[in-house]
């Protein structure tokens, strides 16, 4: 029987499939943004090919089926989606459009801000009235919903997004409008917020449930295709797909939910880091994921993968927690230019799988990353995807000397590096914004370099943010997809209560507990998760009177002890001197939101080092013998190395061996990807199969 991971990237989607004998084969294919389900089938065919079967037989044989899926927030960031109507309290209509009143870049006045996802006239006034309690004041008109429901029928709304105000504290106008429209309209498809985001905050809970409004349908329509296909091709399990949260879910939920996709795949790599920091037995991890797109950074701090409350995607709020990983357009594919005064830029635009960079020969014209690490001898033009594309080095070459070199006045090869020094400070600054802007000391991490592209900055970027070693794991090209196979059902429930901390009615209290018991049991149950492989952990949101952010603490012990509020005020206290500088604990604090993560339990040891832990995703084809002192042969390969070529040894993954010292400067090739070990370099394969680099201090 097999285990599959897919995980469809903007420019590659990877393949993991993990056989009973523990071995995986692994497969990269160039992503299809036209038609995503094209490079799946192929991937699949690739795999079932390794185990010398058919397709079909590989399906039928497949007892787990994950998949992480850009599908949702390709449709954001190409203007798609289904044509959407907002729903909102009588006068509070232009809630999206006020937005807030702060700049992204705040002595910029002229930057243009993203446009408004729902026009004017689709966005609907109804009258009610919910306080601030939660008390009805006016109820919903429901003379105002057949006249409503018409207009949206003769407009060929696809989706409404149904946002009143006070939801949060009270979903039952949001619940009774529900009803009644999809009784004249049942092919909408209507999201509330209540159901979404049962938070504070009008216009961050409003972008959010229009943008799930306006993603919904598109995901959905793909996720019945992909499993209408793949259940002809011979699947018989369900497939799960991955959430920001790094929880899964089942395919229903993520059609109504696409919102909680957007960082599907990328939320498998901070979950691969996870497990890979507990098998090194490393608290403090930074992970960097550079594919043919983007570069995104996330960590591991004191052994736990780090949560943001909400994030800005593409310009607009989401209002839902998810792990926190930072973007920037910094991949394999990311385009080398000029700007208006003659500096060189690189991203954030990328010219994906297809043109692709010039050295693709696929009709690609402008110069990219790869087409400079090709320039520079870093990549093979005949090994490149395991042998499967041969790189034009004449196209990379011409691109270059015509939209940098010439330009710039530098020689070919100079203007590759310089692009290859652009892309490395736009690591290197994302890399400070999740450390050092948090007041995290770089050196006390390691960096896990992942991905198909980061090894060869690896050890440029640790030099240059003070980390002092490297981990590259066996699954490094594919790590998203690797970290799938770890990643668990998950539901997560919150209740609003705003009230003073020691001062919530113990009724209030009791009932929101239950109610989001209740909800975790329905869902964890529908999910085929038994009672006794549940695990629940409760948190709360709490702030400073008059403060505007919250903190979210953990809830431990019976919640209803007074000594609970106190546990909780100290720790907010602590929490808030160690992110702020500073704390007031004279001050009252107001519990805003009551939280509860409950998931499948991990199947993983809770606590100690396992060097082997990833012992179960070997690739088939890669050996690890008795210990040496050096492989047995060594190839030569010019290489563009700080303002000159020089030749540098070349080893080559499969024929290491645990214990090997492997000094810099050097390449070491692996299928998918090339290691760059600059001077004064050490690496070493230890039991696990990851390649340990230690960073040496530069000589001067």
């Amino acid at each position: 029987m097999f285990k599959v991971a897919v995980d469809v990237g903007g420019t590659f989607a990877d393949f993991i499939v993990r056989d009973e004998g523990g071995c995986a084969a692994t497969a990269k294919i160039p992503s299809s943004i036209e038609n995503p389900l094209e490079p799946i089938i192929r991937g699949l065919n690739e795999l079932a090919e390794h185990f010398n079967i058919t397709l079909e037989e590989f399906l039928a044989q497949t007892e787990k089926f994950t998949h992480g899926t850009t599908v949702g927030i390709n449709a954001l960031l190409q203007g798609q989606g289904a044509k959407t109507a907002l729903i909102t309290t009588e006068g509070f209509r232009d809630a999206l459009e006020l937005r807030r009143s702060r700049l992204n870049e705040q002595w910029d006045f002229s930057v243009s801000l993203p446009p408004v996802l729902v026009p004017r006239h689709l966005r609907i006034g109804l009258r009610e009235r919910m306080d601030y309690r939660g008390v009805a004041v006016k109820p919903v008109d429901r003379t105002q919903i057949p006249m409503l429901a018409e207009f949206l029928r003769q407009e060929e709304v696809e989706a409404v997004a149904v946002c009143l105000l006070f939801a949060c504290r009270n979903p039952k106008h949001e619940v009774e409008f529900k009803e009644h429209l999809q009784e004249l309209l049942p092919n909408v498809f209507v999201t509330l917020s209540s159901e979404l985001s049962s938070q504070l905050g009008e216009y961050e809970r409003t972008s959010t449930t229009v943008l799930n409004a306006r993603l919904s349908p598109i995901l959905g329509k793909y996720l019945q295709d992909l499993r209408a296909h793949l259940r002809a091709k011979g699947l018989r399990v369900p497939i799960s797909i991955a959430q920001n949260n790094g929880g899964l879910t089942d395919l229903t939920q993520a059609g109504r939910r696409a919102v909680n996709t957007l960082f599907s795949g990328p939320a498998g790599g901070v979950k691969g880091g996870w497990i890979l920091a507990r098998g090194q037995g490393l608290s403090d991890l930074v992970i960097g994921d550079m594919g043919g797109t983007s570069f995104d950074v996330s960590l591991i701090r004191q052994g736990m993968m780090e949560l943001t409350p909400q994030a800005e995607i593409a310009g607009y709020p989401v209002q839902l927690p998810m792990l926190d990983i930072h973007t920037v357009g910094a991949g394999g594919g990311s385009i080398a230019w000029l700007d208006k005064g003659g500096m060189l830029k690189v991203g954030p635009q990328s010219a994906g799988a297809k043109p692709g960079p010039a050295c693709y020969g696929l009709g690609g014209q402008e110069p990219t990353i790869t087409d400079a690490a090709l320039i520079m001898g870093l990549i093979d033009d005949r090994s490149f995807l395991g042998g499967r594309m041969v790189l034009n080095k004449e196209l990379a070459y011409a691109s270059i000397e015509k939209n940098v070199a010439k330009p710039l006045g530098l020689a070919v090869p100079e203007a590759a590096y310089a692009i290859y020094q652009v892309a490395l400070s736009l690591m290197a600054d994302a890399v400070y914004l999740m450390t050092v802007k948090k007041g995290y000391d770089p050196r006390s991490f390691a960096l896990a370099a992942v991905g198909g592209a980061l090894p060869l900055f690896a050890t440029a970027l640790a030099k240059g943010v003070g980390i002092r070693q490297v981990v590259v794991p066996e699954l490094a090209p594919v790590f998203c997809a690797q970290g799938l196979f770890h990643s668990n059902f998950q539901f997560e429930g919150l209740r609003n209560l705003y009230e003073v901390l020691g001062e919530v009615p113990s009724l209030s209290w009791s009932k929101a507990m239950l109610e989001l018991r209740f909800q975790a049991d329905e869902e964890l149950s529908r999910l085929g998760v038994s009672g006794d492989q549940r695990e629940y952990t409760w948190s709360a949101d709490l702030k400073y009177q008059d403060q505007h952010h919250e903190i979210n603490i953990p809830v431990r012990g019976i919640v209803s002890d007074p000594e609970i509020w106190q546990q909780l005020t100290k720790e907010f206290h602590e929490a808030h001197e160690r992110l702020y500088g500073y704390c007031q604990p004279e001050n009252l604090l107001v519990l805003v939101n009551f939280r509860l993560v409950a998931q499948e339990k991990e199947r993983l040891p809770q606590s100690g080092i396992e060097p082997r832990l990833e012992e179960s995703f070997i690739n088939a084809n890669s050996i690890v013998g008795e210990n040496t002192a050096s492989p047995t042969s060594i190839e030569m390969q010019m290489v563009y190395l700080q303002g000159g070529f020089r030749k540098v040894k070349v080893f080559h993954w499969k024929d290491l061996r645990n214990g090997m010292d492997l000094p810099g400067p050097a390449l070491i090739k692996k299928e998918y990807t090339t290691i760059l070990l600059e001077e004064n370099c050490q690496a070493k394969l230890d039991e696990a199969k990851n390649l340990i680099i230690n960073i040496g201090k530069d000589r001067h």
